[in-house]
């Protein structure tokens, strides 16, 4: 790798150490009123500080950032036990340089996900109206405050701005719910996706069903890792469709408590994505993810490895994969940490391009 990668040594000590002196035990108590009719409002936030140090490809240059990976306000609750809702803002990238003129991003703040839940009765039915996220994959479907690494698998949302999604969100209606002693869960979502011309194309279909050997996870999002707490191992398929674009998605997790609460994590996803004539930006395509990592609880830390594989159907298009390790020191779990990555970026016909995050995240909700 060429040095000018470690060029920043004194800046990445200082942000490292900046990092780390923040470690501060995090209350155990949620911020939510509860008045005494049956409802109830909870408020929380999402912070994650980034450090970045990336190869640029085709040059000798590194981009470096020191920028919000992502700044959210959340907002949640219930009007009575039948009806819920989630509200969620997002102003990701805040102050990250891009591009050849290196323009920091402004944060424009945005509603990222807006959802009203209806319950009838039991678990067996819920409806969904808003804006949600996609449930195209495991991974697609995961909560950005609980993942095993720093970030998503790099092509997990590679439907998304072809469908014009926002980061991975439509706007519809979606039926979920668990079945067979909550061994089975199902989700079928009608959503916006490309209205085109007067607005006259067909809705999207999203559809998914997981099988869930043990515990089942009810809330609108999947955990990435819950740190040696939770016995989880679900496969799930799931298929998108919008005219005749269509994705076709297996995935497997596994969550396992290993003594002591210590506890590993593996993920594994795999999807087919044609955007066919209805989607060109979408060209055949096939993605792979997986990941691993072990908690370790008398320390706190977390080791992962990351591994993702983008292979076209059309060989004058140049095939990618991305291998990532890293290790995370889980001051106070999920609400507060600091992870740091480094990872190997190749693409067909092109030098191999390195990768460095470190991320702190404050997370209360």
């Amino acid at each position: 790798m060429r040095d000018v990668i470690l060029q920043p040594k004194a800046l990445w000590a200082a942000v490292a150490g900046a990092c780390f002196a923040c470690v501060a035990p995090a209350a155990n108590a949620q911020w939510e009123i509860k008045p005494t009719d049956g409802s109830s409002v909870k408020v929380g936030f999402l912070l994650q500080g980034q450090a970045e140090s990336v190869d640029v490809a085709g040059t000798d240059d590194t981009s470096n950032n020191l920028f919000f990976r992502r700044a959210r306000i959340l907002l949640g609750g219930k009007v009575n036990d039948q009806w819920s809702f989630f509200f969620e803002t997002d102003s990701p990238n805040l102050g990250k340089g891009t591009g050849a003129t290196g323009t920091k991003d402004a944060g424009d703040m945005y509603i990222q996900d807006f959802v009203v839940t209806y319950k009838p009765g039991s678990d067996a039915f819920n409806l969904d109206v808003g804006m949600m996220l996609g449930e195209v994959s495991y991974n697609s479907t995961q909560s950005a405050a609980t993942l095993l690494g720093v970030d998503y698998g790099p092509n997990t949302f590679a439907w998304s701005a072809p469908l014009q999604a926002r980061v991975g969100r439509d706007y519809g209606v979606r039926a979920r719910g668990y079945l067979f002693g909550d061994h089975l869960e199902y989700r079928a979502s009608v959503l916006q996706g490309v209205r085109g011309e007067n607005s006259d194309n067909d809705f999207r279909f999203l559809g998914r069903l997981m099988f869930n050997v043990f515990e089942a996870q009810k809330g609108l999002f999947y955990t990435g890792t819950t740190l040696g707490k939770k016995q989880l191992l679900s496969f799930g398929v799931s298929y998108d469709t919008q005219e005749d674009y269509n994705t076709v998605g297996v995935d497997a997790f596994w969550d396992q408590p290993v003594g002591d609460g210590n506890g590993f994590t593996l993920q594994a996803d795999y999807s087919k994505l044609d955007g066919d004539v209805f989607l060109p930006t979408l060209p055949e395509q096939e993605n792979l993810m997986v990941e691993a990592g072990f908690y370790i609880n008398s320390l706190k830390l977390l080791p992962f490895v990351q591994y993702s594989d983008r292979n076209y159907d059309d060989d004058a298009l140049a095939d990618t994969d991305k291998i990532q390790v890293g290790l995370g020191y889980m001051f106070a779990g999920h609400n507060g940490n600091v992870k740091l990555s480094y990872g190997k970026l190749g693409t067909d016909g092109q030098d191999d391009r390195d990768e460095i995050w470190l991320q702190l995240q404050l997370f209360r909700y």
